[in-house]
C-alpha cells in the first residue's frame, strides 16, 4: 500500500469465517506496511471470543444480527432498533480513528460501516469469503466499492467488478503426530491408537456455529466403520473439534472430542482427512493444509453459498461433496471413497493479502485487466 495510508479499520464479525482471514491480513499489514490496524465487530459472544483468541480488543457495535436472519418479530424490531444505534456507534468510531482505508470482511456487521464510508469519502474494500456475494458485498458492488473474492466466482456479481484474490489464511505450523497429540492434551489411552500405523485420522469440524444434525451423521458413520473394520484396508478415527454434546453416550471407541480449540495447527497436524461445513475459510485452510477433505454444505446458509463454495473446492481437487438430504448417499461410504481417490489439490497461486493492499491502492483499478 502506498506510504501514507497509515490508519486502517477492519470491520468483521459473525464467526470465525469472517473474523480470522480479516486478523491474518491486518497482521500482515502490521508486518509488512507498518499500519496502525483498528477492528470493529458486533457484540455476539463467540466473535468476541474468538477476538480475545487472538489478544485483539476490537471497537464493538450494540448489533447482534441482521434483522433479515430472523422469522421473529420481536427480535426483527431489536435489531432495527440495534441497527440504528449502531449507525451512530460506528459514526462516532471512524471519527475517532480517522482511517485512511476501511475493508469490509463480511457479516452483519458490515452494512453501517459501508454506509459511513460512503457518506465521509472513505476509500473502502470488500472482501467477499463465500462463491456466492453477500447482501452488503452486492450492495458495495453496485455503488462502485471494489470487490475481492476468495474463490473463482462470486455468484451475484458481474464477473468485471470483483478479483480473484482467495482467503486470507493462518500460516501453518506442521507438527509431528506425538507433538500434535501433546499439545491437544489427548489421554494416553487415545493417544496409543492414534499413533497406530493402520490409522487414518479424520478432523471434523462443523463451523463456529456446531451442527448437531452433522455430528449424528458422523456418528452413524463411525459406527459403520467401527464394525466393518476387520473387512476394511484401514482403522478410521474421528477427532471431532468442540465439546461433545452433554447427551453423548453412544460408546463409540473411534471418536474423540477435542474440546474448542483456537490454535487449529495441532487439529491439522493430525488429519490425514476432513469433514468440515463449506465455509470458504475453512476450505481455504484445507486447500493451504493440502488435506482432502468431504464437505457438507449446511443447507440454511443464506444464497447457498455454501453448495457453491463446495463446489469450486471440489474443482480444485479438494474432494468430495456430500449433501445431507441425499438420501442414497451415505457418508461412511464417500469416506471410504475419498482415502481411495488420488488427490491433486491445485493450489491457487494467490497471495491474498498482497492482492487486497494492491486492490486498495488502485482503487479505481480496471477489473478485466
Amino acid at each position: 500500500m502506498q506510504n501514507n495510508i497509515n490508519r486502517v479499520l477492519i470491520v468483521s464479525g459473525g464467526t470465525g469465517g469472517h473474523i480470522f482471514p480479516a486478523a491474518v491480513f491486518g497482521k500482515w499489514l502490521e508486518d509488512n506496511e507498518q499500519a496502525k490496524i483498528f477492528y470493529m465487530c458486533g457484540s455476539r459472544e463467540l466473535e468476541l471470543e474468538i477476538y480475545k483468541s487472538l489478544n485483539i480488543k476490537p471497537y464493538k457495535l450494540s448489533l447482534s444480527g441482521s434483522p433479515l436472519g430472523s422469522r421473529s418479530p420481536v427480535k426483527i424490531f431489536k435489531r432495527l432498533y440495534e441497527l440504528l444505534k449502531s449507525f451512530y456507534e460506528a459514526l462516532k468510531i471512524i471519527n475517532k480513528i480517522k482511517p485512511d482505508y476501511i475493508f469490509l470482511f463480511g457479516g452483519y456487521i458490515s452494512f453501517m460501516p459501508l454506509v459511513i464510508a460512503k457518506l465521509k469519502h472513505v476509500k473502502l474494500i470488500v472482501h467477499e469469503q463465500n462463491a456466492a456475494a453477500g447482501r452488503v458485498t452486492r450492495i458495495a458492488a453496485k455503488l462502485g466499492v471494489p470487490i475481492a473474492a476468495g474463490w473463482q466466482e462470486c455468484f451475484g456479481i458481474e464477473k468485471i467488478k470483483f478479483i480473484t484474490a482467495g482467503i486470507p489464511v493462518r500460516e501453518p505450523i506442521k507438527y509431528s503426530r506425538s507433538d500434535a497429540i501433546s499439545k491437544l492434551n489427548i489421554p494416553a489411552e487415545t493417544a496409543n491408537e492414534l499413533l497406530s500405523k493402520n490409522i487414518k485420522i479424520i478432523g471434523v469440524a462443523g463451523g463456529s456455529l456446531g451442527s448437531r444434525s452433522l455430528m449424528n451423521k458422523i456418528f452413524d458413520a463411525a459406527g459403520e466403520l467401527s464394525a466393518a473394520a476387520q473387512s476394511l484396508e484401514h482403522e478410521y478415527y474421528f477427532l471431532m473439534l468442540g465439546d461433545a454434546p452433554k447427551d453423548y453416550d453412544l460408546n463409540l471407541n473411534n471418536i474423540y472430542f477435542t474440546g474448542r480449540q483456537w490454535d487449529m495447527n495441532p487439529f491439522y497436524s493430525l488429519c490425514n482427512a476432513l469433514i468440515c461445513r463449506a465455509g470458504g475459510s475453512t476450505l481455504a485452510e484445507a486447500l493451504t493444509w493440502q488435506i482432502p477433505a468431504i464437505s457438507v454444505p449446511w443447507p440454511g446458509a443464506a444464497e447457498n453459498h455454501q453448495v457453491r463454495n463446495a463446489n469450486c473446492f471440489y474443482d480444485l481437487g479438494g474432494g468430495l461433496v456430500y449433501h445431507e438430504d441425499q438420501e442414497d448417499a451415505r457418508l461412511a461410504e464417500l469416506i471410504i471413497k475419498l482415502f481411495a481417490m488420488p488427490h491433486e489439490l491445485k493450489l491457487i497461486n494467490l497471495k491474498p493479502c498482497e492482492a487486497l493492499a494492491k486492490l486498495a491502492d488502485t482503487a479505481l483499478i480496471d477489473l478485466q485487466e
